[in-house]
């Protein structure tokens, strides 16, 4: 999946991973070569040397998340080298154990699955390279209203014309991959969030999933944003990213359908403008202007 940060990228992701044939990697696609944040520093250490063979041999930081430019060619065996370390991480992932609610992964089940990882901002210019490696990979591109995404980027301290500028070239990029890449398809963050049902179905055909397969949904908690800017949990509530299995017809009862508004009227008219000057092109496509 491809996507930004603060995008709606948490929710598609458990859509897809509450597929019983579908496991994750242990983070989005950067951290699996660079750890998360909070992660130890011997983690973080490990991670990088592994990830050394890729920056040297590609010239350029391949899975940079802040790497807005298109990837090099990558010779053979590096390519076999990052299959072999996503196989690698998906099978060590320990958030890989449940293939719905209290029905546990085997280890053979694991091995055979489907890899899901997520392509966050810069990593999107990957894609190419990375439909190399997996001929038979889906990408799945979230796109979404850029004045509430540009409006979590701005509340953590970003410039809004930086956002912009961001969110045109990685979107002007998955305009491109759509157009050339095999199975590669976009879709927004409104209609998952509009209709998550009917989304979701239309989201396990592009990706050739049996929905049948699926009793009931994952979700997990996430702050998102009410009319007055105070951020409150829809369900759950003691911590982010606490785990919850749904069944398919409540789905549409957990998903937030005002957040987009609420989001994009926070956003002061000097910053929609500063946004806009850079990211008009994609938001006039896309038709949010």
């Amino acid at each position: 999946m491809n996507g930004f940060s603060f995008g709606g990228t948490n929710l598609l992701m458990n859509l897809l991973a509450s597929h019983p044939d579908i496991t994750m990697l242990s983070g989005e696609t950067h951290e699996v070569f660079f750890s998360k944040p909070n992660n130890k520093i011997i983690d973080k250490a490990i991670r990088r040397f592994f990830y050394l063979p890729v920056r040297i041999a590609s010239g350029q930081h391949f899975f940079g998340k802040w790497c807005y430019e298109e990837r090099n060619n990558i010779p053979g065996l590096l390519r076999h080298y990052i299959d072999l370390i996503f196989y690698i991480d998906k099978i060590n992932n320990s958030n890989n154990e449940f293939k719905s609610e209290g029905v546990k992964y085997t280890a053979s089940e694991i091995r055979n699955s489907r890899f899901f990882t997520k392509n966050m901002n810069g990593v999107v210019f990957a894609c190419r390279r990375l439909a190399e490696i997996y001929p038979d990979a889906t990408f799945i591109s979230l796109v979404r209203n850029g004045f509430a995404l540009c409006e979590g980027y701005v509340r953590r301290g970003w410039n809004a014309e930086k956002v912009g500028k961001m969110y045109n070239d990685v979107c002007q990029k998955m305009i491109h991959d759509s157009q050339t890449i095999t199975n590669y398809h976009i879709v927004r963050f409104e209609n998952m969030v509009s209709d998550p049902i009917n989304f979701m179905k239309a989201v396990y055909n592009l990706a050739g999933l049996d929905i049948d397969k699926v009793s009931k949904v994952r979700l997990q908690a996430k702050r998102s944003m009410d009319k007055d800017g105070t951020r409150r949990y829809t369900f759950g509530g003691s911590k982010d990213r606490e785990t919850h299995w749904f069944d398919i017809q409540e789905l549409d009862n957990f998903v937030r359908k005002d957040v987009n508004d609420n989001q994009a009227d926070m956003l002061s008219p000097q910053d929609r403008n500063a946004f806009i000057e850079q990211a008009r092109k994609s938001m006039e496509y896309f038709g949010y202007l």
